[in-house]
């Protein structure tokens, strides 16, 4: 069985790459997460599939003890398995690109209800793999066997739906706002309902719930106004609506598509924070990262799609990162003054360091 709390050096190394690489912003809180004592709860968290593997690292910042079902490509070498831990799955590409195969890995259904039953808090995303698109792919019905499992065998259960808003999936230093939203009302079993059927009840549940508080627009050319008019927003520039938080905005103006009441969209506009006297500290930082930088953005080129640049570049960047941060800090103890004024001017750039909103 998985511990229910992620060990102490690898909630550092998760909260270090997603605070160096995204700007992420926690809007509101989520309701009764973490862990609990056997037999007094669980908590089920639904997390909507943006930007790939990543996703999980801005769920774990709502809630650090949130324990995760992983594709188990993400196990196939030290690196990956430094990054990612969790309930391996064989999914259907990973037989086809790795010839993995189910048998090789315990009963993830299993080993989550496990989980779940000593009252631990699991991650589960419905869509099964992530596409940057205007709107979720089908919900898959291995959540709703879990809670169905779980609600018959007497444990009590909170399933909590958490939306993921990205201003730019693929933008180092964008902003990500992380909305977890109300617990789900779980439909009870009727009476002789076969439990099929139950089943696809509180999937269509989860699948309202997580669709209330995510991106879901009809189209590309829907999405793409919506996204401008929830920056505009959110950046204070859209006359006449006060500023609100970038999962708020996008949310709200979704709702007016859904009426057809969305009126026209500001030009695109990229935001920047630089100013002027930033750019010398900016310069200091690119100098002395620039090895884990170049490698992320040569590694995010050989991304399959947008929604993996960002893990890419990542993984480009932690392998590079390794050795890199040691030398630094060995250049520090032997010149302290020079070194030490270099790595405040380069934190002080990866602070200033100018974040994108959508393009």
């Amino acid at each position: 069985m998985i511990s229910h709390a992620l060990p102490l050096w690898r909630r550092f190394l998760i909260a270090a790459m997603r605070g160096f690489y995204f700007r992420v912003r926690v809007v509101g809180e989520m309701q009764m997460v973490g862990e609990m004592p056997a037999g007094e709860g669980a908590c089920l968290a639904l997390i909507s599939h943006r930007n790939g593997a990543i996703d999980g690292y801005l769920a774990l910042a709502a809630c650090p003890r949130l324990q995760f079902m992983l594709s188990a490509q993400l196990t196939r070498n030290r690196l990956l398995r430094l990054m990612f831990s969790g309930i391996p799955v064989v999914r259907a590409k990973d037989r086809r690109r790795y010839a993995m195969r189910r048998s090789d890995f315990a009963d993830p259904l299993e080993a989550c209800c496990g989980h779940l039953r000593t009252g631990g808090a699991l991650a589960f995303f419905p869509e099964g793999s992530s596409e940057w698109g205007p709107r979720p792919q089908p919900y898959q019905a291995g959540c709703a066997r879990i809670v169905r499992k779980m609600l018959e065998e007497g444990v009590r259960l909170r399933v909590v739906p958490i939306g993921l808003f990205y201003r730019q999936p693929d933008g180092f230093r964008s902003d990500v706002d992380v909305l977890p939203g109300p617990p789900v009302e779980l439909p009870p079993r009727a009476p002789d309902e076969h439990p099929r059927h139950w089943e696809r009840r509180l999937l269509a549940a989860m699948g309202a719930a997580l669709d209330a508080v995510s991106v879901n627009c009809p189209d590309e050319e829907t999405f793409a106004r919506v996204e401008r008019l929830a920056a505009a927003q959110a950046d204070g520039r859209l006359p006449g609506r006060e500023a609100a938080s970038y999962a708020r905005a996008f949310l709200s103006w979704q709702e007016c598509a859904r009426h057809g009441e969305l009126p026209d969209a500001p030009a695109p506009e990229q935001s920047c924070r630089c100013v002027f006297w930033l750019y010398p500290f900016i310069a200091a930082f690119c100098l002395l990262f620039a090895p884990i930088l170049l490698v992320g953005a040569h590694l995010g080129k050989k991304a399959d799609g947008r929604n993996t640049v960002s893990f890419f570049r990542i993984i480009g960047g932690l392998a590079v990162a390794l050795f890199w941060l040691p030398m630094l800090l060995a250049l520090l103890f032997l010149f302290p003054l020079p070194m030490g004024i270099g790595l405040a001017m380069a934190w002080a750039g990866w602070a200033g360091f100018p974040g994108r909103g959508p393009s």
